[in-house]
């Protein structure tokens, strides 16, 4: 697989931005099954291919894998700061599929992150279920209040007081018929401090009628973890089926 490194101005933001980009040697003659890779919060697009096996398995399964650097965002636009969901659904991703040989069919594209990352991956499934026909969230945040102890920047990206239920009330705004049309994968360590908030969650997944696949398994909220669910969620992916 070839990893390369795309520094680009975005219009949007008014500032150079690192994406990395994982891609087979030999392109196929047509665009390439595509896998949106978010970080955590306090990291980058570096990490997955630092602390886990993501190329040997974009080599197994022949996918591209776009890995974005958002910073501590929390893939919003921010309160007191830069618009990156704008830049990322109205910008990047347009341009990378002008750029390079990614699939826009909603049965070739996939969204996957880690903690912070996981709350992009269910906002992108919520906002855009056109777009996705899998969603993975690896010990995501889904209850904001979870993050207060560790970002004490917050208040930039969501203003003075955190809005409740956020994933939540996306969720409900969006068209059901087209969420229940999506794999959704998520999962937590048993000693992660967000668990009872993914316990929770579950509930509200399952009264929508998702289609959700929900594992508790040993660990925590760390890389060891995320390496090894990783691997879980591309044997997961329907990746067979489209190659």
């Amino acid at each position: 697989m070839s990893l390369t490194h795309i520094t680009r101005f975005s219009a949007v933001l008014q500032e150079h931005l690192k994406i990395s980009v994982i891609l087979p040697d030999n392109l196929p003659n047509k665009p390439l099954p595509t896998i949106w890779l978010l970080h955590g919060l306090g990291e980058n697009g570096s990490c997955w291919y630092r602390f886990t096996t993501i190329e040997n398995l974009a080599t197994q399964y022949q996918v591209a894998v776009i890995m974005p650097n958002v910073y501590r965002s929390f893939y919003m636009d921010e309160t007191n700061g830069l618009p990156y969901w704008t830049y990322l659904t109205e910008e990047m991703i347009p341009e990378l599929r002008r750029m390079l040989p990614l699939s826009t069919l909603r049965n070739q594209n996939f969204v996957i992150g880690n903690s912070m990352g996981g709350f992009g991956a269910l906002k992108f499934g919520f906002k855009h279920p056109e777009w996705f026909s899998a969603v993975a969230a690896l010990s995501p945040a889904v209850n904001l209040s979870d993050i207060i102890p560790i970002m004490p920047d917050i208040s930039r990206v969501f203003g003075p007081s955190l809005p409740k239920n956020y994933l939540e009330n996306l969720a409900l705004a969006a068209p059901n018929d087209q969420l229940k049309e999506i794999q959704w994968y998520r999962s937590i360590g048993d000693h992660d401090f967000m668990r009872d908030s993914n316990d929770h969650f579950t509930d509200f997944m399952n009264s929508l009628g998702m289609n959700e696949t929900y594992s508790v398994t040993p660990g925590d909220h760390d890389w060891t973890f995320w390496d090894n669910e990783i691997k879980k969620v591309f044997a997961w992916l329907p990746l067979s089926s489209i190659n």
